[in-house]
Parts: structure tokens; C-alpha cells; sequence
């Protein structure tokens, strides 16, 4: 009987922390304003509903989450180049790890305006126009990834970024790239632009299933087996 209120102990904890895990609010309004990665400011990003997040300023900022991810996850939405207020071409994006706007990986695209830089695979500087991804730690940024491609106005965009053990993954514009680095294990996510106004939306993240399961405590043990006596007792009487 013992082994058999362990089984059911075990799985009503799986079920828990499954739920738990699986289930992270995402609410912009409860999120902080906060300097620009690349070239600081922090004016104009603010929420516009639960999950979604505007830039109406041709300025720079950054849109951070009340929340922190540790381990593997994913965070995806929908971001999108706007030209109501201002028609530019610069720089906004995606942002995950975030420790500060020295410390985090950032998932930057522009139109042809505003560059980002870095130092390259082979140790030279790099100046990143179309789509990048900076690794930026202790203020000093590298670049690993950089194609010329360009956002086209008033589109939306589907974006997906997040980890898998050592990996780090993005999504966005039909570019699907993942890179080996554990330099943030854990951080928060968020948004920024720089000299361009955005529109982020249909917002989610969530953690990847636990990799381990706490021990059921002994309160959790007992009402379990309360139920399994319950269970068995009407189970006799029913033969």
C-alpha cells in the first residue's frame, strides 16, 4: 500500500509543479521601464494591456518583465515595426537574461537606420545592421549572429527566444538560429528600441517542464493516503 501512496504522491506532485511551471502571467503593466541596451534612455515604452507592451515615441527604452526565468524556457509573441507616429527605420527588439542593460543577450532588428556593434568570431569590431544577436556582459558587447535582413513597415513579426540546456534559441522572420552559451542562465525578458516606435503582443513564457520533482511532504503524504483508503474501501465494497 505504502508503494502505492508513493506512486500517487509522486504524480499529484508532478501534476503541481507541472501546472505551475506552465503558467506565468504575463502582465506589462507590472513591468519596469528601464535604459535602453545599446545606447541608453529609457522614455516611452509602456504597456497597452495584459500582454502587450507600445512604443509611440521615436525614442529609446527598454520594457522589462516583473519576472525571472532560471534554466529552460521559451518566450514568444508578436512584434511589430510601426509607422503611425513615426515612419523611421531604426532599431527594436527582444531581450532575454536580463541581469541589466550591461548584462543580457538582446535579438535586435532595423531597417536600414541605426547600427548596433560588437566584437566578432575573429576578434574585430562588427557593426550589425538587418538582424543580430548581441551577448552583452559587463558592457561589452559580441556579436553572434548577423544576417541583412530587414523588417518591412506595419508587419507583424512571430518571435520565439528561449533555452535548452547549454543553447540559446531565437525565431523571427524565417531565421531560426540556436548558439552554445550559458553566459546568463537565468534573467529576465523583455523589449527595447532604439530611435523607433513598436508595437509587441499575444505575449507568453513559459518554463520547460522540471527536471526534478521535490519529495512530497508529509502532509501531502498523509491526505494522499487518506484518499487511497477511501478508494480501496469502496472498491471492496463494490465486489
Amino acid at each position: 500500500m505504502l508503494k502505492s501512496i508513493k506512486s500517487l504522491s509522486f504524480l499529484f506532485a508532478f501534476f503541481v509543479v507541472s501546472v505551475a511551471q506552465a503558467n506565468i502571467i504575463v502582465d506589462t503593466s507590472l513591468w519596469t521601464l528601464e535604459d535602453s541596451p545599446a545606447r541608453g534612455g529609457a522614455q516611452g515604452l509602456t504597456s497597452s494591456g495584459s500582454n502587450q507592451a507600445v512604443q509611440n515615441n521615436n525614442a529609446n527604452g527598454s520594457i522589462i518583465s516583473n519576472f525571472s526565468l532560471t534554466g529552460d524556457f521559451t518566450f514568444d509573441g508578436i512584434l511589430t515595426p510601426t509607422t503611425s507616429f513615426f515612419d523611421d527605420d531604426d532599431i527594436l527588439g527582444v531581450v532575454f537574461g536580463w541581469q541589466d542593460a550591461d548584462n543580457h543577450y538582446r535579438l535586435g532588428w532595423e531597417q536600414g537606420g541605426l547600427n548596433d556593434r560588437g566584437i566578432g568570431a575573429d576578434g574585430r569590431l562588427v557593426v550589425s545592421s538587418g538582424m543580430f544577436l548581441v551577448r552583452e556582459v559587463a558592457g561589452v558587447s559580441t556579436i553572434l549572429f548577423q544576417q541583412e535582413i530587414f523588417w518591412q513597415d506595419d508587419v507583424d513579426y512571430n518571435f520565439s527566444v528561449g533555452r535548452n540546456g547549454d543553447d540559446i534559441s531565437f525565431s523571427l522572420g524565417g531565421i531560426n538560429r540556436s548558439f552554445t552559451d550559458t553566459s546568463f542562465t537565468s534573467g529576465r525578458v523583455g523589449f527595447y528600441t532604439e530611435s523607433q516606435t513598436a508595437r509587441f503582443s499575444g505575449l507568453a513564457s513559459r518554463p520547460v517542464a522540471p527536471t526534478a520533482v521535490p519529495e512530497p511532504s508529509a502532509v501531502a503524504l498523509l491526505g494522499l493516503a487518506l484518499l487511497f483508503l477511501v478508494w480501496r474501501r469502496r472498491t471492496t465494497n463494490s465486489l
